[in-house]
């Protein structure tokens, strides 16, 4: 782990610099990152019909070579199986602003209590030498402000004003028969030189915001990256579920 003035300094160059005075180099963003999908329903012991309030955690995570000129996201799409559904609806929304570099209880205390759907993490890859770590990133979701629009805010003391809102949006999958819904980000956070490396909220059960049943026995992810090349990445998950015993 690098020492937090040389890190500092880093980041300060990487936001004097901004996306355009990076110059982009060598392959495809496709070819030279690993995306990945995670994500999880709980609990999977469900009705094969009914659908039930759950948990849902989704993230994404790519690997790649972090030294400055690599191809970062530019827009994110993850598709959810039809065994889940959203009902944003169940949830107030919270209309404040959100700008970045709003701590976490600032943003919370800014917005209605049960708007705040649930939490999680991102880390982020700093192109130093030796490569520099900023894993406490706190990921805070928030219902709308408009229909079916989810906000993921962002807080680091590291990243301080450059951590992010991230908007996304809820929308038919268009995947075919397999995929119903998708959470759609048109625009991933501008890095510059820096890579997020993993992003992920959980929606908890009791907002009401996600619903899910057992009918086909599995849930899926499928995970479609934008690069800022133009290239295109995609990456899918399963997960079992268990049907309850009718009584």
């Amino acid at each position: 782990m690098i020492g937090k003035s040389r890190l500092a300094m880093a980041l300060a160059l990487t936001l004097a610099l901004g996306v355009g005075g990076i110059a982009y180099a060598g392959g495809t963003g496709a070819a030279e990152n690993e995306a990945r999908v995670v994500g999880k329903v709980t609990p999977k012991k469900l009705e094969k019909k009914k659908f039930k309030k759950v948990n849902l955690f989704t993230g994404v995570e790519t690997d790649a070579n972090v030294d400055g000129s690599q191809e970062n996201p530019a827009a994110e799409k993850i598709s959810f199986g039809k065994n889940i559904k959203f009902k944003s609806g169940a949830a107030p929304v919270c209309t404040s602003a959100l700008p970045n570099g709003t701590t976490t209880d600032q943003a919370r205390d800014a917005c209605p209590a049960k708007s705040f759907l649930g939490e999680g993490t991102a880390t982020v890859q700093a192109p130093v030498d030796p490569p520099g770590l900023i894993d406490d990133v706190v990921v805070s979701a928030f219902n709308g402000p408009l229909k079916n629009q989810l906000r993921l805010h962002t807080y680091s003391p590291t990243l301080g004003v450059a951590s992010p809102t991230v908007q996304g949006f809820i929308i038919n999958a268009n995947e075919g028969k397999k995929y119903k819904k998708a959470l759609f980000v048109p625009e991933a956070p501008e890095t510059g030189s820096l890579m997020i490396t993993s992003f992920n909220t959980k929606i908890k059960k009791k907002s009401g915001v996600v619903r899910a049943r057992c009918k086909a026995k599995k849930f899926f992810w499928k995970r479609e990256v934008t690069y800022t090349d133009n290239s295109t990445e995609t990456a899918t998950l399963s997960q079992k579920c268990k049907r309850k015993k009718k009584k």
